[in-house]
């Protein structure tokens, strides 16, 4: 049975100009701003300390930064991922799963492996996996949605997972070896 005193709120909701704010209290040193996908809504985290007006000051002087981002957001791969239709992911569906056995069967006998069944699926947190013992691989549809490097990337990574399971130095190496930039699609789709 929880108390009421048990129950944590989800953080406080301020207005700030056109924003609407919401600050989570914890336990740190500094104050850190965050426009969260996909809707671009603002979060700020600040220690227990920090007053409600230093918030709204420091959300009003990083206004311009705000709405940069938003712009940038809406136009994102990820925010048209969560707002897209059935039809919409089913073509992303069709397009990788008619590229990515082309780049599967150009990398195998590059890095000397076999993959078995491929899989394609919308997924919101993982752009790939592999389970190196079936070899079976799958691929996230949302990678339509970017440059075709992006696709060939995941793809030499889980083909890669075949020789190394994990993320060693070693595993590392070998996608380097493939895809020299490989950093380039990385970090794209990082962000």
């Amino acid at each position: 049975m929880f108390r009421e005193a048990d129950i944590r709120p989800q953080g406080e909701l301020v207005f700030v100009d056109e924003f609407e704010v919401r600050i989570n209290r914890k336990n740190m040193k500094t104050m850190r701003m965050r426009v969260a996908p996909p809707d671009g809504h603002v979060e700020v985290n600040v220690p227990y300390w920090i007053d409600v007006d230093d918030v709204k000051r420091f959300v009003h002087d990083n206004r311009d930064r705000i709405r940069r981002k938003q712009s940038q957001m809406k136009d994102s791969p990820q925010v048209r991922a969560e707002t897209a239709s059935e039809e919409e992911k089913r073509f992303w569906k069709q397009l990788v799963a008619a590229s990515a056995p082309v780049l599967v069967e150009r990398w195998s006998p590059v890095l000397g492996v076999v993959p078995g069944k491929l899989a394609y699926r919308n997924m919101r947190s993982r752009w790939g996996s592999c389970q190196p013992g079936t070899g079976r691989i799958c691929i996230n549809t949302r990678l339509a949605l970017y440059p075709s490097e992006c696709l060939e990337y995941v793809v030499v990574h889980e083909l890669c997972h075949l020789r190394e399971p994990g993320h060693t130095r070693q595993f590392w190496n070998l996608v380097e070896s493939c895809l020299p930039d490989y950093r380039r699609a990385y970090n794209l789709l990082k962000r």
